[in-house]
């Protein structure tokens, strides 16, 4: 059974251009959503109503097909995550306390899929600036996730979102990033998971986000815990979001046989 992931950083929309989001996100095929800089805001609901009140399925409308949604509203206004599913959402866990400014930018949840269930952690690490107070909150973002997946057993397990992170091997290199962050790319890669882009285009370098200069940075990722990475098949950065101004970042899309 063949199981498509597509992850998007939304960029918190207004809501018109959130309808234009839905639009295009009509016509996409996937079985698996994860969007990042959400927040709860007119257009996010916008977006959660549309998925969740209405049955929208890839080639019609209004077929009654239900989606399942986790979307944990921040209490603090911080920006979040949101995982929409075809397959029905059985469980749904949160590391933080529904107060926690990061409660919002973490939700794991347990989808029937197939004969078995997947597990799929949705994530959108904080970015930051110079500034110590956003340093320190990104940090502790990494910190706790790193020391929940080193809890965890990486099994039936996809990971996806927007981390704000390089991987070492990153081109161009770029020495504004600390060391701590290019660690947490090793951690996940460490604790039993694998880059889905890269196991699917050995060698290749592509961007997710674009900067003012023409600088890119690949933000944008899909991990399967290495129990899956026999299963992987396709995956690559969709630029149209971008070039269409959709989102500020490119959607990744994967496939993989589970």
């Amino acid at each position: 059974m063949k199981t498509r992931i597509l992850t998007m950083n939304v960029g918190n929309p207004s809501l018109e251009r959130a309808k234009l989001q839905c639009e295009w996100l009509d016509q996409q095929s996937f079985d698996i959503l994860v969007l990042t800089e959400t927040k709860n805001s007119q257009g996010c609901q916008y977006i959660y109503d549309h998925f969740f009140n209405n049955g929208f399925d890839l080639n019609t409308i209004d077929t009654g097909v239900n989606f399942y949604v986790s979307y944990p509203l921040s209490k603090t206004g911080d920006l979040g995550v949101m995982i929409i599913s075809k397959h029905e959402i059985c469980s749904e866990r949160n590391i933080f306390e529904s107060n926690n400014r990061l409660f919002s930018r973490f939700s794991q949840v347990s989808v029937e899929s197939g004969m078995d269930s997947l597990n799929i952690i949705g994530l959108y690490v904080p970015s930051r600036d110079k500034s110590i107070e956003k340093i320190n909150r990104k940090k502790e973002f990494i910190n706790w996730v790193s020391d929940e997946l080193s809890r965890q057993t990486a099994k039936k397990t996809i990971i996806a979102g927007d981390f704000n992170i390089l991987d070492r091997k990153h081109i161009p290199h770029y020495s504004t990033f600390y060391t701590w962050e290019y660690d947490f790319y090793d951690h996940i890669i460490n604790n039993g998971y694998c880059d889905v882009f890269c196991k699917s285009n050995p060698g290749k370098q592509d961007h997710s986000w674009v900067g003012r200069t023409g600088d890119g940075y690949r933000y944008d990722y899909i991990f399967a815990s290495s129990d899956l990475a026999k299963n992987i098949g396709q995956c690559y950065y969709i630029h149209e979001t971008r070039h269409r101004k959709l989102t500020d970042h490119s959607a990744l899309y994967a496939e993989l046989d589970i």
